[in-house]
């Protein structure tokens, strides 16, 4: 599976997310996804044999958002120097 960050995920064959960050964690990658029509809809959710799994472990969950905050800062920076 090979997903990246802005492709758009289409979960339930109803509710559209954009992928707003991907990490790499304990061998598996993690997403952070966005509802399309609601921002208030995020999703933790890693891969597993070719699917996502939406992510239940506050704990891991906890310990992910550091990282997916640095990853997203890491793309704007890279944004940025592209502009100027």
């Amino acid at each position: 599976m090979n997903i990246e960050i802005k492709d758009t995920i289409t979960l339930d064959g109803t509710n559209k997310y954009v992928v707003a960050s991907k990490v790499s964690c304990e061998e598996k990658n993690y997403y952070y996804l966005l509802n399309i029509n609601n921002l208030k809809d995020i999703l933790i959710c890693y891969e597993d044999n070719s699917e996502l799994v939406e992510l239940n472990n506050n704990e891991l969950i906890a310990r992910l958002l550091p990282l997916f905050y640095k990853e997203t800062l890491n793309i704007l920076k890279e944004f940025n120097n592209k502009e100027n």
